[in-house]
């Protein structure tokens, strides 16, 4: 339930579609923004709650443990394209290792030790190719490039294109920014 605001209140609901693809992975994208402002604006009006009943803190006191004792901490954030993980080890009080694993790094992994493809390539299965070309090499991959970008707009800026079909091979990479930088 959206509440009234510049449109009236309304009622916005999800279904789980029965086939994936770009446009469905880009739909459910757009209704991922009503469902998390409207939890922003209810937080938001928790605080206020808060705020009149002086149950807030601006900070919590902290002191870094500085014993010998190896400590490991880790964190989780559900980003716009996938889950981001921060992984820290912290050894007398210094931090001895730190990693982040980004969205990317898990969509767009190689396929695992069980033959098991990657979120990307999964979903570039199958794809029909809509784009026509009058030789192999003319083709620019841009349903490909379609699909891929719906998980990650950055993504198509670093793909590469490997045809055979014909018993001719062409890997290139390609480069269709979408952000207008390579005008």
């Amino acid at each position: 339930m959206l509440p009234k605001g510049e449109y009236p209140e309304t009622v916005v609901e999800w279904r789980i579609p029965e086939e994936w693809n770009a446009f469905e992975r880009n739909r459910g994208r757009a209704y991922c923004i009503a469902y998390t402002a409207a939890v922003a604006l209810d937080n938001w009006v928790m605080g206020l709650e808060f705020l009149k009943q002086g149950k807030t803190k601006v900070s919590t006191p902290f002191t870094i443990p500085t014993d010998r004792k190896v400590r490991l901490g880790i964190g989780f954030w559900g980003a716009g394209r996938g889950y981001l993980t921060h992984h820290l080890v912290a050894e007398r009080g210094l931090i001895s290792n730190y990693q982040i694993i980004t969205p990317s790094t898990w969509c767009a992994s190689p396929r695992d030790p069980f033959g098991q493809p990657g979120p990307y390539e999964e979903a570039v299965m199958n794809t029909p190719i809509l784009e026509e070309a009058e030789k192999p090499e003319d083709l620019t991959g841009i349903d490909i490039l379609r699909v891929i970008r719906s998980f990650d707009p950055c993504m198509p800026c670093t793909t590469h294109i490997f045809l055979d079909g014909t018993g001719l091979v062409i890997t290139r990479e390609v480069n269709t920014c979408a952000c207008g930088l390579e005008d």
